[in-house]
């Protein structure tokens, strides 16, 4: 070929589809690769899957996919858009259906739509720019950038889960059949590519930067083979009229193109980057379009909401294959409001509607097409109450008291809705539906959802712990207690599972306590500090423990690093404050004590203590002012009653003292012994 303006000598075209053929073949080769691979070793690298960048962007986890992904675009950027037409997997697919298709006389015409091009880029942006925009506005500090094993939860590189980001074997085998033969059939070859594939959109912006091109020679006679032969509906024939090069960013640099023209005046090479001059170009295709503009709001509509309808369905459903869904969803509503509006309808190889009349080909459309609608709007139904079960399931564990059980009580409805009417059984509903049982105190019900939740992911610590608890709460102590104890030997040193192992710990010191084996108790509780430094409450609750069996100073070092870790926890202070009066040191009482009063405000308790305290360093007036607090919550607080006694004494009031005295006697006989014969 030539690439200097010249008219080059006759010679054989090169065929660049076997090569290409080659090429994708050997992707699924790879694959095949891998798995063996983690089967023999039982680790491997972790999946070049793209998405793994949204992992990367929202954890800082550098993931193998973000890796991969970023040599893609860098590869875009210097030689073009080759990854798509000669390393992707879903273009295997697509073309492997289409050249069956073929081989039986089908070759179906590409749709042209104007909106539904803005798919690509604005999943494109949602999934990689919007979370960031969302992370700036909450103030949310960006991810510190690291590299992480299967222990951290999400590995790096190597890894021993290798189907953790990969759907399973059913939905690779809908996504074969959606993606390839339905998409190609009935909107033609590369419709994923056009309408779907959100990283296509970012080789594309990325491909404008290129100096990699497909050039034109002077030998080009404009006869539209080139354009004949491109499978991704570009007008390469008019583009390199125009502007001497392919300048669409849809150009995969397959080589068709090359390979069809018998000037052999098409070549790749270096050139200036396109930027915005496909913009010059009549547009994506280049001719009009398929659909009035009318139905192609309705598409798009038709499209929004089966997105909403599917993704994620059954938890089954990938983000990805729920927008060819809804694609695929857009055409066939729009034919079908043809059917009814037009004299004429066709699609694919079938005629729907002749001169106004519908033969049994449009019969069976209007049959599969209800179907679909039908099946469209259970799905919608179900997904609706999975959604809002799952948020209500997540969101009442950070809630308290009957706004926690309301929120529970909602989110239990929602989840047995969609466990009633959904058609898959969803693994994530009923894990819900066991925590959220539990919450609601139906412990039977929590045990009976965790058996199967337990026999499907046996490491599931947080479920094994609803289910150790509810044994407790039905009396079965010694079940509860083996269920914890293994949950407790778990850790092995992975963060992930630290809160779990934690919350084991503090239920078995619990169990042990109740038991009367406070030693056991302890124990626990001092596995449970040291794997988790950081809570507050863990320290304080040990240290209460401590300080119940007489060991104070270590009571007094856990009640401390607890306030210190967080001021606001009233009780640890209180707590605190009451082992130094006891101590004999009143001033630190004292300042544990004011501290704890700012967060428990007229607690009994704590204003007596207080009072008391605060005579014993000379604060007399603050004494009584506190002491009479307590007396106007609790007006029958013998304890209170004897203290202001104590502080009328010290100002010489004799008089209130001796009203007061008696009024502790009268409340507590203890109190009789201080009162003058």
């Amino acid at each position: 070929m030539s690439t200097n303006g010249k008219t080059p000598a006759p010679g054989r075209r090169p065929n660049y589809a076997r090569w290409r053929a080659l090429s994708l073949s050997l992707v699924y080769l790879v694959f095949a690769a891998h798995i063996i691979h983690w089967k023999i070793t039982g680790k491997t690298l972790a999946p070049l899957e793209l998405n793994e960048v949204m992992y990367t962007l929202e954890l800082g986890i550098i993931t193998a996919g973000f890796i991969f992904m970023c040599a893609l675009v860098l590869g875009t950027l210097l030689f073009g858009r080759f990854f798509c037409s000669w390393a992707c997997h879903i273009m295997v697919l697509q073309d492997a259906c289409a050249w069956m298709l073929g081989k039986i006389g089908i070759r179906a015409k590409p749709l042209r739509s104007r909106l539904l091009l803005f798919v690509p880029p604005l999943t494109a942006f949602y999934m990689f720019v919007w979370p960031q925009i969302v992370r700036a506005w909450s103030s949310e500090a960006i991810p510190t950038f690291h590299w992480a094993t299967d222990k951290d939860g999400w590995a790096s590189l190597v890894t021993e889960n290798f189907w953790r980001n990969l759907p399973g074997p059913w939905v690779i085998a809908i996504t074969f059949i959606v993606c390839g033969f339905l998409m190609v059939y009935l909107l033609g070859s590369r419709t994923f590519c056009t309408y779907v594939c959100p990283y296509g959109a970012v080789f594309g912006l990325a491909d404008r930067f290129s100096p990699g091109r497909i050039k034109v020679s002077d030998a080009c006679e404009q006869c539209g083979k080139c354009t004949a032969a491109c499978s991704s509906g570009i007008r390469v024939h008019e583009e390199v009229h125009m502007h001497g090069m392919i300048v669409n960013p849809a150009c995969l640099k397959d080589f068709d193109c090359i390979s069809a023209c018998p000037q052999e005046a098409l070549s790749y090479g270096l050139g200036r980057p396109a930027l915005l001059k496909s913009l010059k170009s009549g547009g994506r295709f280049g001719v009009g379009y398929d659909f009035t503009l009318l139905e192609e709001m309705i598409a798009s509509v038709v499209f929004v909401v089966s997105v909403l309808c599917f993704r994620s369905l059954y938890a089954t459903v990938p983000f990805l294959l729920s927008l060819a869904m809804g694609v695929l969803l857009g055409f066939l509503t729009v034919q079908a409001i043809r059917l009814v509006t037009r004299p004429q309808v066709r699609v694919g190889a079938f005629s729907l509607k002749h001169r106004g009349r519908i033969g049994a080909s449009g019969a069976g459309f209007t049959v599969v097409f209800a179907a679909l609608v039908g099946f469209t709007g259970h799905s919608g139904y179900v997904r609706y109450h999975e959604f809002f079960g799952l948020r209500g399931a997540t969101a009442f564990g950070g809630l308290n008291g009957d706004s926690r059980t309301e929120c529970a009580e909602v989110a239990y409805g929602r989840l047995k809705v969609a466990e009633r009417y959904g058609l898959v059984r969803n693994h994530n509903v009923q894990r819900a539906l066991a925590l959220t049982s539990f919450q609601l105190g139906y412990f039977g019900e929590t045990i009976e959802k965790s058996r199967r939740i337990i026999a499907d992911a046996p490491d599931d610590v947080t479920v094994q712990i609803a289910v150790a608890r509810s044994l407790n709460q039905l009396g079965r102590v010694s079940e509860a207690t083996t269920a914890l104890e293994w949950i407790a030997t778990r850790y092995e040193g992975v963060p992930s599972l630290v809160g779990s192992v934690v919350s084991a710990h503090s239920e078995l010191a619990m169990i042990a306590g109740k038991g009367g084996d406070f030693e056991k108790s302890l124990v626990h509780l001092g596995e449970a500090v040291v794997l988790a430094p950081d809570r507050a409450p863990l320290h304080a609750r040990y240290g209460e423990s401590l300080a119940e069996v007489g060991r104070f100073d270590e009571a007094i070092s856990q009640l401390s690093q607890a306030v210190a870790l967080d001021p606001d926890l009233g009780r640890a202070g209180y707590n605190l404050g009451t082992i130094l009066m006891l101590r004999g040191d009143l001033a630190g009482a004292v300042t544990h004590f004011e501290n704890a009063l700012a967060v428990m405000g007229d607690d009994i308790d704590l204003l007596n203590n207080l009072g008391s305290a605060l005579l014993g360093v000379g604060r007399v007036r603050d004494a009584r002012d506190h002491l009479e607090r307590a007396l106007v919550v609790w007006p029958t607080s013998a304890d209170a009653h004897f203290n202001l006694a104590r502080v009328f004494l010290d100002l010489g009031d004799q008089s209130g003292a001796h009203e007061h005295l008696q009024r502790a006697s009268d409340l507590d006989a203890r109190y009789t012994e201080f009162l003058e014969p």
